[in-house]
């Protein structure tokens, strides 16, 4: 019987083992292969300004997707090789050869690998439809995404994962060709060593960790750039996490061996001591557990935060349902005849109408600061504020406009409607407005003019009417007519007509008026809760096959426990703890990174997204729980024999 043959038929004897690794990949493939599609789907090729966000959001977090299953991959086939290590034993006192062995072993996981391809794909194109309805309905497209099946993406798949199993296969075949006989059969006797206390690398991974934060909070505050200030937190976090689980943790354990108060209190020597001495040898997968537990929470409470803030930014964005500018008051009062009688005679009702005067003024910053294009802003005077936040019906408007109100030597900061997220911190510094100088109170993003052409991307400056009036003293003012009309959703005929009776012909329209970044937040939003789906089941796999690993090591050592009368339910007590333990510090770590995450998010998008987090923490910490409690059960059975 050739390799081929023989692995395959141990492939069918073992697929239970294989089962919770065969469904993570075949989850991942299904996932990537949606991922790929939306590159070559034809509907989403013909809309070029939407696809462009689509495109970007799926190669990020397909490239994401690409770097957890490989370490999931990876650690995994440890755990499989590990559990057949005495059956690989046994096949080498029958006289086969290691080379032979290997083979078969990485034609087993080539053909795993080759199983969890067609299983995958199949459910990736069964669900392609449903998954383009999704995608397209948090695009805000209106078009029928028709079913198709894409040879680019297929190929693409095939591809990459190709060459993941094929590397997993060779290094399956390298394991298995330097084994040594005598340690395959001694592999669950080998007992773990000491782990080495090092006070240089422990206490530089919390500092490593706290620096992150540190950065992640404060880097608007020193106006530090944010790619750079993002990857450094990345970097210093991840790096401090795998020191703190592989140096500052064996610090902490090897203090808790010492304590007697501690450590011979019920079953607490078993388990705290299967937890130190095998730090060595699982510090990774622990560390691992830790980024990828903060990588669930994050991108599912950044998913939600998104969503949120489209929503509330609506109105910022598209404050009125049509708009239009003028410079003429003679003239206005005849459009406005004219342009009334327009919306009545298409069927649309007018319901409220809102002019807004402002000046093209130039602004200086000190220091050169670069806040506004080409140094080009608008100002307005505070009573046309207060008269804009009124007609749109802006929430907290009253304490909103408190902050905002400006003194004589004040100005107070909007950001323009086009900026989505964008952590500018003006407030505090001195400015010069068209010579005048002014210090700026306060920095907000409130709905004034929408994304109106013209508008949209420029800065507006509050002063107090009577600084106001003297600067525009001399000058013309701009009118931004601002309508709101029923049924604005299919306004596009009533803009056209109107593009007649508006000074210049330019109608800025309700469907015009949203820019790219509006649809990203959305793409985001669904494509993050896909990635929180695979990230929870890379999270959950990682534990379960590092907890089994420890199961499989502890059985003799608990079979000695019951032979000198230690019960099943101390037994169970003391997995509990140790598994509970080996739970906690990763999940807990994954938690305060994700809220730091989370935090550096609310001073980019200028919010706040406390709701979103702890409804992303809460679930995570009700899945992990109920998963603990699964993976505890099962472990006591494999230990305890019954």
């Amino acid at each position: 019987m050739n390799s081929i043959k023989i692995a395959f038929k141990l492939l069918r004897n073992n697929l239970q083992i294989y089962e919770f690794y065969l469904i993570v990949l075949v989850v991942t493939v299904a996932t990537y292969y949606n991922f790929a599609a939306i590159q070559y789907n034809e509907t989403f090729e013909q809309i070029a300004e939407r696809i462009q966000s689509a495109s970007v959001a799926s190669m990020t977090c397909g490239f994401v997707l690409l770097c957890t299953v490989v370490f999931f991959m990876w650690h995994a086939n440890g755990f499989f090789f590990k559990r057949r290590q005495k059956e690989t034993g046994i096949y080498m006192l029958a006289g086969i050869s290691t080379s032979k062995i290997g083979r078969v072993f990485a034609f087993e996981s080539i053909l795993l690998g080759v199983l969890s391809l067609l299983l995958g794909l199949a459910a990736g194109i069964l669900f392609s439809k449903l998954f383009f309805m999704f995608l397209g309905k948090a695009m805000y497209l209106d078009v029928d995404i028709a079913f198709s099946v894409s040879m680019k993406a297929i190929i693409q798949l095939v591809i990459v994962f190709g060459l993941i199993f094929i590397a997993l296969g060779f290094k399956n075949y390298r394991e298995v060709k330097k084994s040594q006989l005598i340690d395959m059969l001694n592999a669950t006797k080998v007992k773990p060593t000491v782990p080495q206390s090092n006070y240089l690398k422990g206490l530089s991974g919390v500092f490593f960790i706290l620096t992150g934060y540190v950065v992640a909070t404060g880097f608007a505050d020193w106006r530090w750039d944010l790619l750079l200030s993002s990857m450094a937190t990345l970097i210093l976090v991840s790096l401090g996490t795998y020191l703190f689980f592989g140096s500052f943790l064996t610090i902490v354990f090897s203090k808790l061996i010492q304590s007697k108060r501690m450590i011979y209190k019920s079953v607490r020597l078993v388990s705290i001591s299967n937890i130190f001495f095998r730090l060595k040898a699982n510090y990774r997968s622990l560390a691992m557990t830790a980024i990828l537990a903060a990588a669930t929470v994050t991108a599912f409470s950044v998913s939600l935060s998104f969503k949120q803030y489209a929503e509330d930014h609506k109105i910022i964005e598209v404050p009125y349902s049509l708009s239009y500018v003028s410079s003429d008051a003679m003239k206005n009062d005849q459009v406005k005849e004219g342009v009334t009688e327009a919306i009545q005679a298409s069927g649309h009702q007018l319901a409220g109408w809102n002019e807004v005067r402002l000046a093209a003024v130039k602004v200086e910053y000190d220091r050169s600061k670069k806040i506004d294009s080409n140094n080009e802003a608008f100002a307005i005077r505070y009573s046309e504020l207060v008269k804009t936040l009124e007609f749109l019906k802006v929430e907290d408007r009253e304490s909103l406009l408190a902050e905002l109100k400006p003194q004589d030597d004040e100005v107070s900061f909007i950001l323009n409607a086009r900026s989505l997220a964008s952590p500018i911190r003006v407030k505090g510094d001195s400015i010069r407005l068209n010579g005048g100088t002014y210090t700026v109170k306060e920095s907000r993003q409130v709905p004034v003019t929408g994304n109106a052409l013209g508008f949209g991307s420029k800065n507006i400056y509050v002063l107090s009417d009577e600084q106001y009036n003297k600067m525009v003293t001399g000058t013309s003012e701009t009118t931004l007519n601002g309508l709101r009309i029923t049924d604005q959703e299919h306004s596009e005929q009533l803009v056209k007509n109107l593009t007649a009776l508006v000074p210049g012909g330019k109608v800025n329209g309700f469907s015009t008026q949203y820019v790219q970044d509006y649809y990203t937040l959305n793409t985001f939003f669904f494509l993050g809760l896909i990635m929180s789906l695979v990230f929870v089941l890379a999270t959950f796999s990682t534990i379960y096959f590092k907890i089994l690993s420890d199961a499989l090591m502890d059985q003799e050592q608990y079979e000695i426990l019951k032979k000198v009368g230690m019960s099943k339910l101390e037994i169970q007590r003391s997995v509990y703890l140790q598994v509970g333990m080996a739970f906690l510090l990763p999940v807990v770590v994954g938690i305060i990174h994700s809220v730091a995450a989370m935090d550096m998010l609310e001073d980019i998008m200028n919010a706040s997204f406390f709701l979103q987090i702890a409804l992303g923490i809460g679930l995570f910490a009700v899945l992990m729980i109920a998963f603990y409690i699964g993976i505890s059960k099962n472990y006591t059975k494999m230990v305890y024999g019954d």
